[in-house]
């Protein structure tokens, strides 16, 4: 199995701010968290489901399997192909 890439980011603009709520929102097909600030401003953090799909070609020999050839991720975001 490959090792995922690592990845992240920084909100900078929290950088020494109140936090005055944090709230968790949901319904059936929605989920977000917002972040709110003493200064009037907040952070939202909508959450959706992503499938993506590892791709190998394989060749089968006395049971065992043997890669041929490792695609990696081969879907993403919608619409786009890697």
């Amino acid at each position: 199995m490959m090792a995922r890439p690592k990845r992240g980011t920084v909100f900078t603009e929290a950088t020494g701010k109140t936090v005055e709520s944090i709230k968790y929102e949901e319904n059936l097909d929605w989920q977000a968290v917002e972040v709110a600030f003493s200064d009037g401003t907040l952070f939202s953090f909508e959450f959706s489901a992503r499938v993506t799909v590892q791709a190998s070609y394989l060749e089968v020999r006395r049971g065992d399997l043997e890669m041929i050839r490792n695609y990696g991720q081969v879907s993403g975001k919608p619409g786009q192909e890697s």
